[in-house]
């Protein structure tokens, strides 16, 4: 016969130990840097502008072949440490494994077609363009304290084809940084 219940020692709660611990807070903590490099290599630049963004976003061939390297190399390291077979060589058998799927990433890296990376070309500033009536003549010179500038516009109704006759304008500006002149 068995005691009653109540004579029944109560389970003690299990003590986790020190070594546990540390390893939950490593994984935890190895878990949370690694979402927050790949939200820093994923990022998104600006629609419509080249060469912004994340580093995957820039590069997407040098993302593709070192992630699938250390896809395939945490296969080959949970393979290693899962089989029977080579769990008692795991010293051995790991570090070639590993080193195969270096040297297999490399030479895919060198191989790849099109070249591995990407050279984008940061888009060119537009273009400035000035538009001035036709016949009109103006001419500006500046000066670093003061700029003038000086228009004639045409009085004959020839669009510019006729004498210049007309009276002009001078316009003063002070403060300017540059000399340019205009034909």
């Amino acid at each position: 016969m068995s005691p009653a219940r109540s004579k029944r020692q109560a389970s003690v709660p299990h003590r986790r130990s020190r070594a546990d611990i540390v390893k939950a807070v490593a994984v935890a903590a190895a878990i949370v840097l690694g979402t927050a490099l790949l939200v820093w290599l994923l990022r998104p630049g600006p629609a419509g502008i080249p060469a912004t963004g994340g580093l995957m976003n820039r590069q997407p061939r040098a993302s593709w072949l070192i992630g699938t390297g250390l896809i395939v190399a945490g296969l080959a390291a949970w393979y290693t440490l899962r089989s029977r077979r080579t769990r008692s060589r795991a010293k051995i058998v790991l570090p070639i494994a590993l080193g195969i799927v270096l040297v297999a990433t490399v030479v895919g890296g060198i191989v790849w077609p099109g070249g591995l990376l990407r050279h984008d070309v940061a888009p060119k500033p537009a273009p400035t363009t000035t538009t001035t009536k036709p016949g009109t003549v103006s001419s500006t010179t500046t000066s670093p304290r003061s700029s003038t500038s000086v228009s004639v516009a045409p009085t004959s109704g020839t669009g510019g084809a006729g004498p210049r006759t007309g009276t002009p304008t001078t316009t003063a500006t002070t403060a300017s940084p540059s000399t340019t002149k205009s034909p």
